[in-house]
């Protein structure tokens, strides 16, 4: 039976969709600077792109971290896709890194919403 979808032919539609995903992240977020007012606005916009691009390389380095923890070694005895331990050791990894990004856009959304209420303080 022959997959429809390789492992590797994945891998290449994803490199390019993250590379893609980062640069219309930044284009976006300078789009929407050019709608606002505040006398920052270019950073605060190429800023929210960068960050928002910058999800699209974490999904591609969890991606190869993923099958680098369902691998095959036979050498070593190891077959990860089989393991509990694996499920649960991904599980725990991915639900850590959705946190930590969840904080950190959680933070920065705080931050950028009284940059701009501020905005009249600053012109």
């Amino acid at each position: 039976m022959k997959e429809i979808v390789t492992i590797e032919a994945f891998d290449k539609w994803l490199i390019v969709f993250v590379a893609v995903g980062f640069f219309v992240s930044i284009v976006g977020g300078l789009i929407w600077a050019k709608r606002l007012t505040h006398p920052k606005r270019w950073q605060m916009g190429g800023l929210t792109g960068f960050l928002v691009g910058c999800i699209f390389p974490i999904i591609y380095a969890l991606w190869r971290f993923y099958l680098w923890r369902i691998r095959i070694d036979l050498d070593k005895n190891f077959v990860g896709l089989h393991r509990i331990d694996v499920l649960v050791g991904n599980l725990l990894i991915f639900a850590l890194a959705g946190a930590i990004i969840g904080l950190i856009g959680r933070t920065y959304a705080r931050w950028l919403s009284f940059q701009l209420s501020q905005k009249g303080e600053g012109e």
